[in-house]
């Protein structure tokens, strides 16, 4: 089209400089006005079929033009649905993976697979109610960042069969990324099929928050509607507040019958609420 563009460009100057040029020579050469006046009638045809070329030069042009456009806009539309495909299979191998987990857990017994299910049903259930503020709580007082605030329930505890301690942040009942505001930190990440495995969620942390907890720090789950964590070592493990705030002390009994102890810290600054779920009172 480039080649089109430059053989366009030139029969244009051509065009233009011939027919200035034959209108002068055409006074001097003719013999007549007759002649003069069919010399004239020639090159007005010539002119006009330079004019119907030069059209279909600037039609060619511009289609060149749409159809290239239209083109890399086809190709950007491929290249999202390729990312989307590739977002949807590592979600896909995921959820097999966390299938074969459950499946490896519960040595395909399906009353020990629904008494799981039941735990974690029971689990969402509690934790969206709690962010929906349906958790009865009981205001104690302002609390400074670093200052503890509660300690992690050793062993099992509602809906849960071992120490560690859910983290939520939140505004305006929804939900965000803890990863945003808490800093990096020693940790293992036990989220998939093993510790270390490559089959875990993502753990990415890039804010400037200390961690509730000291570290090492196990990753038991990513970032989803829950996200837990929970320490290597588990006498004493005390949950410390990340911001300054005014702390609450809270409780959920939902479909279990069970009483999940869980403590909420609303920010002073940024209208934030974080919740420390599986945990004993001070």
């Amino acid at each position: 089209m480039d080649q089109l563009a430059e053989i366009y460009i030139a029969r244009v100057k051509e065009s233009y400089r011939r027919y200035r040029t034959d209108r002068m020579n055409l006074v001097f050469s003719s013999k007549s006005l007759g002649d003069f006046m069919g010399k004239m009638k020639y090159l007005s045809t010539i002119k006009a079929k330079d004019q119907l070329i030069l059209t279909e030069l600037e039609r060619s042009r511009v289609d060149y033009g749409e159809k290239k456009d239209a083109k890399i806009i086809k190709q950007q539309e491929v290249e999202k649905l390729k990312t989307r495909l590739v977002a949807q299979k590592v979600d896909l191998d995921r959820q097999q993976l966390e299938k074969k987990r459950v499946l490896s857990e519960t040595q395909n017994n399906e009353k020990k697979f629904q008494e799981m299910l039941s735990k974690a049903r029971a689990e969402l259930e509690a934790i969206q109610n709690i962010i929906a503020g349906k958790g009865t709580e009981t205001e104690v007082g302002d609390i400074s960042a670093g200052q503890a605030i509660a300690k992690v329930i050793d062993g099992p505890s509602c809906n849960s069969s071992g120490s560690h301690l859910h983290f939520i942040v939140a505004k305006d009942k929804d939900i965000y990324s803890p990863f945003t505001y808490l800093k990096g930190i020693e940790y293992e990440n036990c989220s998939g099929s093993s510790c270390g495995s490559d089959d875990g969620d993502s753990f990415n942390p890039s804010g400037s928050w200390e961690w509730p907890l000291s570290s090492r720090i196990k990753m038991m789950q990513g970032f989803g509607v829950t996200w837990a964590v929970r320490n290597t070592w588990v006498r004493s493990i005390y949950n410390f507040h990340v911001q300054a705030g005014k702390l609450y002390r809270g409780s959920y009994s939902g479909r279990s019958g069970c009483a999940l102890r869980y403590v909420r810290v609303h920010h002073n600054d940024g209208g934030i609420d974080t919740y420390y779920l599986h945990v004993n009172y001070f």
